[in-house]
């Protein structure tokens, strides 16, 4: 009895757990985000706006700010103000969704951390992503509230 419940136990563990997603944008996005995140903390202000569509708003700012040249979107990240110290940023969790056929987001929460690894800054940001020049570009990001 006991070598035919482990398999028939097996199969539904697994048939019951989640599909991965056959949704090939879904990398797409992800491996366009990674790029961004690697140039923010690289503190890259050409390659950060060579992530970004044109026009981009970005609601990190206040008030949001509308960029309409890749000059504007790099500049507009080199003015950032950004916590003392800042050494790099963690992603903490990164969840990856489809709104529409051409429009996805990145749901992201990070940390920033000083050169001593102390913890500066805790943040959550939507990121939206289209594909209107056929590569995955964000058009626009907007901090939320942290789940934590």
């Amino acid at each position: 009895m006991q070598k035919f419940l482990i398999p028939l136990t097996l199969f539904f563990v697994i048939s019951c757990a989640p599909e991965q997603s056959a949704d090939p944008n879904i990398e797409l996005v992800r491996e366009e985000y990674e790029s961004y995140f690697n140039d923010f903390v690289a503190r890259d202000f050409d390659a950060i706006a060579s992530h970004f569509q044109v026009p981009t708003m970005n609601r990190t700012a206040s008030p949001a700010a509308v960029l309409s040249t890749q000059d504007e979107v790099s500049a507009f990240f080199e003015s950032m103000p950004i916590q003392d110290g800042y050494s790099y940023s963690l992603m903490d969790r990164i969840g990856i969704y489809r709104l529409a056929d051409s429009v996805y987001y990145v749901d992201l929460d990070f940390t920033r951390y000083n050169t001593s690894d102390e913890i500066l800054f805790e943040g959550r940001t939507l990121y939206f992503f289209g594909n209107e020049t056929g590569a995955w570009k964000m058009f626009t990001a907007a901090p939320v509230q942290r789940d934590d």
